[in-house]
């Protein structure tokens, strides 16, 4: 019977080097939240920014 700490490192090994979503895209998740801070989603100043934020999220291989 394997233990728990066993699971973990096969599945963090089954992922491969895939960052955690947390740590990749920084500077365009600042700029999106800075800017739906100040102008609010319904505003549509924010669409280019949050469409650079999801594009950068694709190239790292998560869905958004």
């Amino acid at each position: 019977m394997s233990s728990p700490s066993d699971k973990s490192a096969s599945n963090s090994q089954q992922e491969g080097d895939k960052p955690k979503p947390c740590c990749v895209c920084k500077p365009e998740k600042e700029a999106r939240d800075t800017c739906l801070l100040f102008n609010g989603q319904d505003s549509g100043k924010c669409d280019e920014l949050i469409g650079k934020y999801k594009k950068c999220m694709q190239s790292y291989g998560f869905t958004v």
